[in-house]
């Protein structure tokens, strides 16, 4: 994703975990979240023109004292994408009167055109696709009796050229299947997404990974490495986790070339860390006891 500059993308960031606070994270959320603030004016009244937790724009903002020429374009592009709004006003709505204001012609004439593309391309991002795939591979029949230990495999893979993406994914495939199989996890299913980047949103194959496990279906999910599943922002990776943990599931990732519970692997790190923290206060509390009764010592002698 392209940002016009550094207040673009932290406002995006601010955004992004008030939609995710309501559930409201669809492409035409983050569409007109992201259109509104390309620019300082929209960003600054963003309140004035969207209202994340209704879902709701204020057409007559377009007429706002605070607009200029360029933000009433981002607006415009706004609405746009939001529901195909032409109006100018609540009343030019009432009466049907559509605003030449909204032709392409109209809106892309300033310097914020390439951002209205990246726009387009986070609304419909089924037509910006050069090359993806996803595909899923049933491996057995589950059942109830041993859905304690189903897993499924993730492979996704980020390569354009389709020729080279077989060989990548087939490798991977082979190697995780191998793997399974020496620790004694039963795969019921091979989850594939071709094409695509570490993005959450998009990928069908990981959303039917998702599906799998809240239903149930799955016990968890093995992959090569945490950067298959999710590879974007620690909040945004912390939330992805979370929904699988909270189902009982579990990620299963290869360290030193063995199969290990992520999770399980969290949580020894952050003990490791706990107890250095630990052992750094006890060494601070030793010092500061051993130069307390240094300076007692030093004052019994200075009274003699």
């Amino acid at each position: 994703m392209e940002f016009v500059d550094d207040e673009h993308e932290k406002f995006w960031e601010e955004k992004n975990l008030i939609m995710q606070k309501y559930g409201k994270t669809d492409v035409y959320y983050k569409s007109i979240v992201y259109t509104l603030g390309i620019c300082e004016t929209t960003r600054s009244n963003f309140n004035k023109i969207f209202s994340i937790e209704n879902g709701e724009i204020n057409i007559d903002s377009v007429n706002g004292a605070f607009q200029t020429g360029t933000s009433e374009k981002v607006t415009r592009m706004a609405f746009s994408l939001w529901n195909r709004c032409n109006y100018d006003s609540n009343e030019d709505r009432k009466k049907g009167k559509v605003s030449e204001y909204y032709n392409p012609s109209e809106i892309f004439c300033c310097s914020y055109a390439p951002y209205f593309v990246e726009a387009l391309k986070i609304r419909y991002p089924e037509y910006f696709k050069v090359y993806q795939n996803n595909r899923t591979i049933k491996i057995n029949d589950t059942n109830e009796k041993e859905s304690k230990n189903n897993y499924g495999i993730y492979v996704r893979s980020g390569t354009k050229d389709k020729f080279l993406v077989n060989i990548e994914v087939n490798d991977k495939v082979k190697d995780l299947l191998e793997l399974a199989r020496k620790s004694d996890y039963n795969v019921a299913e091979i989850y594939i997404d071709e094409g695509f980047s570490g993005k959450v949103e998009g990928r069908i194959s990981l959303q039917k990974l998702l599906n799998d496990i809240s239903i149930g279906k799955i016990n968890g999910v093995i992959v090569e490495n945490l950067g298959q599943l999710v590879r974007e922002d620690f909040t945004t990776t912390k939330i992805f986790l979370d929904q699988i943990k909270d189902n009982g599931a579990k990620v299963i990732t290869v360290q030193d070339g063995k199969l290990q519970n992520l999770f399980d692997f969290l949580n020894d790190m952050n003990k490791e860390i706990v107890k250095d923290i630990n052992k750094l206060a006890q060494a601070e509390r030793r010092k500061r006891i051993a130069q307390s009764k240094k300076k007692i010592k030093n004052k019994d002698n200075e009274s003699r």
